[in-house]
């Protein structure tokens, strides 16, 4: 028999008529679909749900209209259904209070099982944590030690690592290193990464530099604060600036073992100063006797190159706008001797264009004598000293 007009588009909530309301009047009273079936998911599937509905509209067209329709299978349905939405059977409150006594009997017993144990807990937490103090200090010092020692060995990179590893101030390593490690610890104030602590460590490694009363070392110190870059040490570059300014003096006066023994040892740091070195004063010009004091030094420098170099950027600022010396009759003297050093220079394949470059630097615009003019006058009056302040003119 087929569903009447109305019945499929209001079936769900037509499931409470049809299973217990006995009289046409109580059918209208219809109840909420909340009521009939659950929002549980899984209480059914919907084939089973549809198949259950589809059940009682066909009982329910077969009941007597205005008699009680009682299926004993639609209502088994309906209340295995009810069931399922209801969830678990409602507890009463003397046992939710029974259950809830019982929870804090328990908590209560492990309370009571942890107390004896608790002092011994802590105290087993004191110990590892004494012991891991122990272990940590002990690293800090085998830090310590392996920053001193790589430090001491010059292993610059590796001292810096374990430095960075411990939180000891930086100073306390610096100063545990004797003036007989002064080169490397200016190495490791160079390298230092830290430009906040950088002016720190300076002022340690300068305190070690002096005490080792080596000019030469002071000579780089004050090369490497200038050219650290470092805006925290702007007031420290100035005093290096005036410290090579008084370097330079004394070279012009004819003191050249500080700039030999820094060719020799530090060729890097010879090769900046070299650039400014033998520069006059702005507004003057190198005087002669000062030119025959600087003719001194390539003799003393240790490599051919360096030797070539340095008489190249000794005579750069005695040249004219063409390129060559300019016809100072003051300048003779001092040409001769540095034209015999430039001619003593071990000449090889790889120098032949510097050596070329430098010759024809001597044959000025004016006399147009070549460099061995002035190599072979030297050879006739060797035994001519310059008078001091006038450059020995002839």
């Amino acid at each position: 028999m087929g569903c009447f007009s109305g019945v499929c588009g209001v079936a769900i909530l037509l499931v409470h008529l049809c299973i217990i309301l006995p009289t046409q009047s109580d059918a209208l009273r219809l109840e909420p679909v909340a009521d009939v079936v659950c929002s549980r998911r899984k209480a059914l599937t919907e084939s089973e749900l549809e198949n259950m509905i589809a059940t009682w509209i066909k009982t329910g067209n077969e009941c007597a209209v205005g008699k009680p329709c009682r299926n004993t299978k639609n209502i088994a349905d309906y209340e295995l259904l009810r069931r399922k939405c209801e969830g678990p059977p409602y507890r009463p409150k003397e046992e939710r209070r029974a259950l809830v006594a019982s929870v804090e009997t328990a908590l209560q017993a492990m309370k009571d099982k942890f107390k004896p144990l608790k002092a011994s807990l802590e105290s087993l937490d004191r110990e590892y944590e004494s012991q891991f103090q122990r272990v940590w200090a002990d690293i800090a010092k085998l830090q310590a030690t392996l920053a001193y020692t790589s430090l001491g060995a010059g292993r610059i990179q590796q001292a810096l690592f374990h430095q960075s590893s411990q939180v000891r101030h930086i100073g306390h390593l610096v100063q545990r290193q004797s003036p007989s490690n002064a080169e490397e610890l200016l190495a490791f104030a160079w390298n230092f990464p830290w430009p906040d602590q950088q002016p720190d460590v300076y002022d340690k490694v300068e305190a070690v530099v002096k005490s080792a009363q080596d000019p030469v070392l002071e000579t780089v110190l004050a090369i490497d604060i200038i050219n650290t870059k470092n805006p925290n040490l702007e007031a420290r570059a100035k005093q290096a600036t005036e410290y090579l300014k008084q370097l330079q003096a004394s070279t012009m006066a004819g003191d050249l073992s500080t700039i030999a023994s820094l060719a020799t040892r530090f060729p890097q740091h010879y090769a900046y100063l070299r650039q400014s070195l033998f520069q006059p004063a702005e507004g003057s010009k190198v005087s002669a006797a000062a030119l025959w004091n600087l003719s001194e030094l390539p003799d003393q420098l240790p490599t051919a190159e360096e030797r070539l170099q340095t008489i190249e950027a000794i005579v750069q600022p005695l040249l004219d706008d063409n390129g060559t010396i300019v016809a100072d009759a003051e300048y003779f003297w001092p040409l001769t001797k540095l034209a015999d050093e430039l001619n003593r220079v071990p000449e090889s394949d790889d120098q032949k264009a510097v050596f070329e470059r430098l010759r024809n630097k001597f044959a000025t615009h004016v006399t147009a004598q070549s460099l061995d003019y002035y190599q072979k006058l030297h050879s006739q009056i060797q035994s001519l000293k310059p008078i001091s302040g006038s450059g020995g003119t002839l």
